[in-house]
């Protein structure tokens, strides 16, 4: 349902991608792994219209069957239009606005009240102490409750593509696994999601597919299995001696 293709992007003066290209296919877990700085997150924010790039081109299809659009010179909210919704790196909730103001953002394309609401049930399924904590702001939320906020916004547009940018950054193991037990349980549900993430040997675990990024370029592509146990892999992502 995604095609990134040469992606070439420059970024305050580093060249962030060089020639990049992944796919995600409906129904999947994709990971992107890589060392700090090799380009994951400008992956993301280039997908999503945040950034723009000098060459290449990213295509996607919302639904099965549609031919894809390309989306390479949308805007942001173009692109949360047609389907793609991005959980962006370090949270970035409203910290003065509350729990439930933060979940309405979310849906400020929309003008369906009926599914708004029941969108914002589901968000309280999956995340049951975004509901007992509605009213309060979002700067007095723990780091995994403003996590858990920001992948219940993200999903509040009803994205058919989820980009999620290093969910476990900052949060207790325990944690960690809560979100990505979640994240397994949105993609058996129907949710498509491109995870970006340091903790490679948990994406890799959950993931369907991986690819490995390095420099701006994608080196190693594969199922989640396969790279877990490549030893390069292990060795340089996965602490191996």
């Amino acid at each position: 349902m995604l095609w990134v293709e040469n992606l070439d992007v420059r970024r305050g003066g580093t060249h962030a991608l060089r020639g990049a290209s992944l796919e995600v296919r409906r129904g999947e877990i994709v990971a992107l792994i890589g060392a700090n700085g090799a380009g994951k997150t400008t992956t993301l924010a280039t997908i999503s219209g945040l950034l723009r790039p000098r060459s290449g081109t990213v295509r996607f299809a919302a639904e099965p069957g549609a031919t894809p659009i390309e989306i390479t010179s949308l805007k942001a909210e173009a692109v949360v239009a047609a389907g793609l919704s991005h959980c962006p790196e370090g949270r970035q909730i409203f910290a003065n606005l509350s729990v439930a103001e933060n979940l309405a953002i979310g849906a400020f394309l929309r003008r369906d009240r009926d599914g708004i609401a029941k969108d914002i049930a589901d968000v309280h399924r999956l995340f049951p102490i975004l509901k007992e904590r509605a009213s309060v702001p979002g700067d007095r939320l723990s780091g995994g409750e403003q996590m858990m906020l920001a992948i219940g916004r993200a999903l509040m547009s009803r994205p058919k593509l989820l980009l999620l940018d290093e969910p476990s950054l900052g949060l207790a193991p325990r944690l960690v696994e809560q979100i990505f037990d979640i994240l397994e349980r949105i993609r058996d549900e129907g949710m498509t999601v491109l995870l970006v993430e340091q903790n490679a040997a948990m994406a890799l675990d959950i993931a369907d597919r991986a690819y490995v990024l390095e420099a701006g370029s994608i080196v190693l592509e594969g199922t989640g299995r396969a790279l877990a146990e490549d030893p390069n892999v292990q060795r340089a992502y996965l602490g191996a001696a």
